[in-house]
């Protein structure tokens, strides 16, 4: 069992100062203050972007991993693998922490093209821990990247996140600009369609609707003609309206015991029936039209 307290200048005694502290000892400090991930204001630190070709370029700006400090002074650009000819892949753009070469530093994990890529796997262990500024699309045959392939995952706390702890307002000026373009976009288009729906629909609940049936029955023999005209008094045919066709009070199917043939001016039901010459078939026909009636005045 031991207790440590930090920090506090050492004095010197025979050549040798009674507190010695190194790095881990700062680190552990800072790990309890200040969370991992990428400091968020500005919000377009370590921000990644397209540049030309197949090169990406990744913003100036500052992170922390376990209490180790990463800071990039001025834009970085890195390239790309050249894509597969046949195959999609997503790659990953990290910033790391080395803890066995002392050092910290921010490059690509290239993915494996297949037909349905996923990103690489961070590493984090104790010898290396990844924090993912963004995942990229690189599609087969591609010669350009665009900021449309890039995916900014710095917000995600499963894969990185913003530094927590001593900060006390967030910059959201620029974050999630993709989302917010694509969501944007979305949600104009949605208000156009339903403005335009709730019109019609307003419109549509001034008017007066009902259903209009028409019916006609004809007994039918064997040597009777199995057409049937649709010719109902104050009816008019129309290809919305719904029709039915009761054989012997059994509901017909249209296409296989009769069809609507509309080929001359006044459309009839053709009937198939095959029944011996002493039996009479009693047919059934009703026809149900929309009726829009006038406008209400309320």
């Amino acid at each position: 069992m031991a207790i440590n307290g930090y920090f506090f200048n050492a004095e010197e005694s025979g050549g040798v100062y009674d507190r010695v502290y190194n790095a881990e000892d700062v680190t552990s400090y800072l790990d309890q203050i200040v969370g991992n991930g990428v400091f968020p204001n500005p919000s377009t630190q370590l921000q990644v972007r397209a540049d030309s070709g197949m090169n990406i370029i990744v913003g100036a700006g500052e992170g922390i991993i376990d209490g180790h400090k990463i800071i990039n002074t001025a834009d970085m650009q890195l390239s790309l693998s050249d894509p597969d000819a046949l195959l999609n892949r997503i790659d990953r753009v990290i910033f790391y922490c080395d803890y066995v070469n002392r050092e910290m530093g921010i490059e690509v994990l290239e993915g494996t093209a297949a037909t349905r890529p996923t990103a690489p796997e961070l590493t984090r262990t104790t010898s290396r821990y990844e924090m993912s500024l963004a995942t990229i699309t690189v599609n087969k045959q591609i010669t350009v990247v665009t900021d449309a392939m890039i995916t900014d995952t710095r917000a995600d706390s499963d894969v990185c996140g913003w530094v927590a702890g001593l900060i006390q307002q967030v910059d959201t000026s620029t974050l999630f600009v993709q989302w917010q373009t694509a969501y944007s976009n979305y949600y104009n288009t949605m208000t156009a369609e339903f403005n335009a729906w709730m019109e019609t629909l307003t419109e549509e609940l001034k008017i007066n609707t009902f259903i209009q049936q028409y019916t006609k029955t004809v007994s039918l023999t064997a040597s009777s003609s199995k057409t049937i005209a649709l010719d109902m008094t104050d009816y008019t045919y129309a290809s919305t309206d719904i029709i039915y066709v009761f054989i012997n009070g059994l509901l017909g199917v249209n296409g296989t015991d009769y069809y609507i043939d509309t080929s001359t001016a006044t459309p009839s039901v053709q009937l198939s029936l095959t029944g011996s010459t002493d039996m009479t078939d009693v047919v059934e026909i009703r026809a149900l039209k929309s009726i829009i009636g006038v406008q209400s005045t309320t």
